[in-house]
């Protein structure tokens, strides 16, 4: 039946028109299924009218009553629902700056099928998973309602579905997905009219094209194109049992994010199907047992992207629909205008920086894939998200949200020093970087550092400038593995599992899964002085009348101090220092900091991060106005991956991830005028200038000029005492590798560096040992040989000096 307003073709028997809500003339010809002369069946509005009642004494008296009362007052007017003359206005997404930048619209993200063109078999897997007496109700199950009302009691909430395919389909028209009694009622009450207004063929048409299925879906044709690239009309019973299961769960059953809960899932649809008599047992187990192939597509037009800012407005999308529990088809075509705090500008200047530095590092290789947020620390606003390189028909996932990665070292902040430094560390404290643990991971010695150097004595602040994996590791054993646990997941919301406590312990310290969302809002908070702002994609939804149907504004946790926050300010600002760190290291490039080279011209902080194989590469960084975490890495997990195409060498934090986020906070800072600030240090801060970096105390009248240096200090904490790590010894003048003895001649006093306590023979040394005193004595009476070149004994490099003869 043609309607006459739109020219759409909707099926025999419609009393509305499907794409336009216009009613349509009436032609007396019975329904399809319908044998002639026949009258259609009617719902008996006496019998459901004695079940709701049925139902109010079930759920309780007087509080029932009052449900069923609000559910029928706060339920739009029947002919609004069928003639759904508000439901076709296209819904408009704003900017941060009140601008519309893009058009939501079902015809977009929809295309509709008529149901003879969508494989008999996905109408049968879809009936037997999720209504099997669909073609014998009225449009309700008495036996899964007076079941779920029973269930619901007992827990005294809504948390058992009885839903049938024709109330789902209401819900999808009309409602939430939030599960209230006022809201399932209304979906009772709209599928008993939708019930009696359409046949069985029309509601699973409507069904069909309506239900999403994840990865961007809604409605069969867009799933079948965007999992398998064909038409609903070519489905095998493999492919639509794996389609089927999905409107339950899109999320979780997802089979590109989550193969093998998608797999148990199509064995449920088989295992209904078989059950219900549509198919085999064999023809199921031959079924489950097909490989399928999946497209991995986003649906799209004409092969670009949905929308513009794609990967920002999908998730608005989302988040709308999980969250707040609005309805796709309200969120598409309810006139909706929903504002956000995308900034066009940043989102532009993000998704190039990644398009062009994947190419230079990358190529064209499909597999290396990168992710970034950008986020005002203050307002919790974030400004831009890139889910991947620019999107195409062949993308799907959104790397920002959809899967955890390694963090490498950069969750070393979070899970070790600002613990530290929260407990009464400094850092200018001192730990030991010597082995300690042995044969772990077939390792004679763990952790080890890339350049496999143990450098002896580290304050905490250098030791983060390289990112040294001992002393990280050491910190973590030293504060408690479940103390730095606790305060990465309390104060900066990463979600560290038991199971990742127990596999890894103390392992931890140099790497667990995250994703960038969780890191921008964890690095956000030491640029807004310990205040952890919650994420906001949207500020405001209003809907056609005017009313503001959600709305959401500014709000945080202060999760620590705001002293707390400046010590870790200034040393993640110490990370891209582009200077020689003075007073360890072999030198060359082992004394420089791991971002030396990704300085933006302004005071900034940030972290670096590599896991095993060069796998994952992140820099997390942040200035006084901005914060932005990149991710790049292989999406096939654990492969090891070659050196960068430009020469930049292994796919480190600091070569895949950092030019990324170098590019992108010059350009925001530069388009965006920003000026230059630096990170305000709050009241209740000393500086003291005379440190000793090998004892964390003040620099005693031994220690080396280029072993001191200054730092601030949490009023309190700063050192009081002087340091005793170097002290003076006598060596022999002809041997200044032996200590003096009584008739060895002539002696010096040189200065030594103490041995670590926590070093023994038999472990590798560190770097510093170099400086401590020798073990050997001279022998006395015995003529000494030549004095080698430099005979200053080891006394002659950094750290050690020489005194006046005695």
């Amino acid at each position: 039946m043609r309607c006459p307003r739109c020219g759409q073709e909707n099926s025999p028997g419609s009393q509305y028109c499907r794409f336009c809500g216009r009613k349509l003339p009436q032609v007396h010809t019975p329904p399809p299924g319908n044998p002639a002369g026949r009258r259609r069946r009617r719902i008996h509005w006496g019998r459901a009218a004695l079940l709701a009642a049925l139902g109010v004494l079930l759920v309780g008296g007087g509080a029932a009553a009052y449900t069923v009362v609000r559910a029928w007052q706060t339920l739009p007017s029947v002919q609004q629902l069928v003639a759904a003359g508000d439901m076709g206005q296209d819904s408009v997404v704003y900017d941060v700056y009140g601008q519309p930048v893009a058009t939501l619209h079902g015809s977009t993200n929809r295309v509709d099928v008529p149901l003879s063109r969508i494989a008999p078999v996905m109408q049968h897997a879809i009936v037997a998973i999720e209504d099997h007496n669909f073609y014998s109700n009225p449009g309700f199950d008495l036996r899964s309602i007076i079941r779920a009302t029973i269930v619901d009691l007992i827990h005294r909430a809504p948390v058992q579905g009885a839903s049938t395919i024709t109330e789902q389909l209401a819900k999808d028209l009309y409602l939430s997905d939030k599960k209230t009694l006022t809201r399932k009622l209304q979906e009772f009450i709209i599928g008993l009219e939708l019930a009696r207004l359409y046949s069985k063929p029309q509601i699973l048409d409507m069904y069909l094209n309506e239900v999403y299925f994840g990865n961007g879906a809604n409605g069969i044709y867009a799933a079948s194109e965007s999992y398998f690239g064909i038409p609903p009309s070519q489905l095998d019973l493999a492919q639509a049992a794996m389609l089927a299961g999905l409107p339950q769960a899109p999320s979780l059953y997802d089979p590109l994010t989550n193969l093998k809960l998608a797999k148990q899932r199509q064995l449920q649809v088989l295992d209904a199907m078989v059950r219900y008599g549509y198919i085999t047992a064999a023809q199921a187990q031959a079924a489950y047992q097909e490989p399928l192939d999946f497209h991995a597509g986003t649906l799209s037009q004409q092969g670009g992207t949905l929308y513009p800012y794609p990967w920002f407005i999908q998730h608005v999308i989302h988040y709308l629909a999980t969250q707040e529990h609005i309805p796709y088809n309200e969120i598409f075509n309810g006139g909706l205008k929903i504002y956000t705090t995308l900034n066009p500008t940043v989102y532009n200047i993000a998704q190039a920086a990644v398009d062009h530095w994947m190419n230079v590092n990358f190529g064209s290789n499909p597999h290396r894939q990168a992710a970034v947020m950008v986020e005002n620390p203050h307002t919790g606003y974030v400004l831009a998200v890139i889910g991947g390189r620019t999107p195409t028909i062949s993308d799907g996932a959104d790397w920002a949200f959809d899967a955890t990665r390694d963090s490498g070292s950069s969750i070393k902040p979070l899970l070790e020093y600002t613990p530290a430094i929260a407990k009464g560390y400094t850092q200018m404290s001192v730990i030991q970087d010597v082995p300690i643990f042995r044969n772990v991971d077939g390792q004679a010695w763990w952790p080890q550092n890339d350049d496999h150097i143990y450098r002896g004595y580290m304050t905490l602040r250098d030791a983060l400038g390289i990112s040294d994996n001992d002393v990280a590791v050491h910190l973590l054993h030293d504060i408690g593995v479940n103390y730095g646990v606790n305060f990465a997941r309390t104060k900066f919301g990463i979600r560290i599992s038991p199971q990742e406590v127990q596999n890894r312990g103390v392992g931890l310290a140099i790497g667990t899964p995250v994703t960038v969302a969780e890191m921008t809002q964890a690095y956000a908070t030491f640029a807004n002085s310990g205040v952890r702002m919650q994420p906001i994609f949207v500020t405001k939804v209003v809907n056609p009348y005017g009313a503001v149907i959600f709305q959401d504004q500014p709000h945080g946790q202060a999760e620590f101090s705001p002293q707390v926050a400046y010590v870790m300010d200034k040393m993640l600002e110490r990370v891209l220092d582009p200077h020689p760190l003075p007073g360890f290291g072999p030198g060359g490039a082992a004394n420089l900091t791991t971002g030396y080279a990704l300085g933006i011209g302004r005071p900034a902080g940030g972290k670096t991060g590599t896991d095993n194989n060069e796998t994952n590469a992140w820099f997390v960084g942040f200035t006084p106005q901005l914060v932005c975490a990149v991710w790049e890495g292989d999406i096939r997990g654990n492969v090891p991956q070659p050196y960068t195409l430009s020469g930049a060498g292994p796919a480190f934090g600091a070569t895949a991830a950092g030019p990324i986020w170098q590019t992108i906070m010059e350009q925001v800072d530069s388009r965006l005028n920003l000026p230059v600030e630096h990170f305000p240090r709050p009241s209740g801060m000393v500086y003291v200038p005379n440190v000793s970096i090998t004892s964390g105390q003040l620099a005693g009248p031994y220690t080396p000029p280029q072993d001191v240096e200054g730092a601030w200090f949490i009023d309190g904490t700063q050192p009081t005492t002087f340091g005793d790590t170097h002290y003076p010894v006598k060596v022999s003048a002809a041997q200044p590798d032996r200590l003096w003895q009584p008739g060895c001649g002539p002696y010096i006093t040189s200065v030594f560096l103490k041995r670590e306590p926590d070093w023994h023979p038999g472990v590798p040394k560190p770097w510093d040992s170099r400086y401590w005193a020798p073990t050997r004595s001279c022998q006395p009476g015995a003529v000494p040989p030549p004095p080698p070149p430099n005979s200053t004994g080891q006394g002659g490099g950094p750290g050690n000096q020489t005194l006046p003869q005695g």
